[in-house]
């Protein structure tokens, strides 16, 4: 963030004596300093900020982006089909620590379903099986530190109720299913354990689910 900061202070402090302009090629930002020299932008490895060349603005990828690139960005995503009333929990570890993870989700079922996801849940949690985090980056050998077990008891007890969320209805001839999820990243608590429930309501009701989350350090 300070990085952006710095351009974007560099930019108000320029154009207050000059104006921006395009390198010669329009793939490069530039700002005549007022006396005729043109002052380059670049990043701390000597390359120059990008522009697009039809509206001259800043090209650039969001955090998120660019922690796919850096091999800090992780996923899981799979289904199961559960029978009416049936009932699956993941339980989620979250690692102690400076390094936070920066959590979405996103959640389909063909028919009925409530789910709830759940902070520093305790009790019971048992057995299961392990789920590997998948890096986005393929080219990455980083591994994510989050733990995941799929298929475990159901926890007796929790902190917080993050969501709690259920969609779906009976159809004519068929269960109407539906879907819900979160754009807005959630810092989840370092050092806590989660628990994802899914509750069927409907018979063989096929869910889908992926997390996605980057690992990040908050810098000074």
């Amino acid at each position: 963030m300070k990085y952006f900061l710095t351009i974007l202070t560099l930019l108000f402090a320029f154009t207050a004596y000059g104006e921006m302009i395009m390198d010669d090629n329009g793939d490069k930002l530039e700002i005549n300093d007022g006396g005729g020299a043109a002052v380059g932008l670049v990043n701390a490895d000597g390359d120059a900020l990008g522009v697009d060349a039809s509206t001259r603005a800043l090209t650039t990828i969001d955090y998120s982006h660019h922690e796919i690139h850096d091999g800090s960005h992780y996923y899981i995503q799979g289904f199961l089909e559960l029978g009416e009333t049936e009932t699956n929990t993941v339980k989620m570890v979250v690692p102690a620590g400076t390094k936070w993870s920066h959590f979405v989700f996103d959640i389909k079922s063909t028919g009925i379903c409530t789910t709830y996801f759940d902070e520093d849940a305790t009790g019971d949690m048992t057995g299961g099986d392990s789920v590997t985090p998948i890096n986005n980056n393929r080219n990455s050998t980083n591994e994510s530190a989050m733990l995941f077990t799929n298929g475990v008891t159901a926890a007796t007890n929790y902190t917080t109720r993050l969501e709690a969320d259920k969609w779906g209805s009976d159809g004519f001839k068929q269960a109407i299913g539906g879907g819900g999820g979160r754009e807005d990243e959630i810092v989840l608590k370092a050092g806590s354990v989660y628990s994802r429930t899914f509750i069927s309501g409907a018979t063989a009701n096929i869910i889908q689910f992926k997390a996605s989350w980057y690992e990040h350090t908050d810098r000074d």
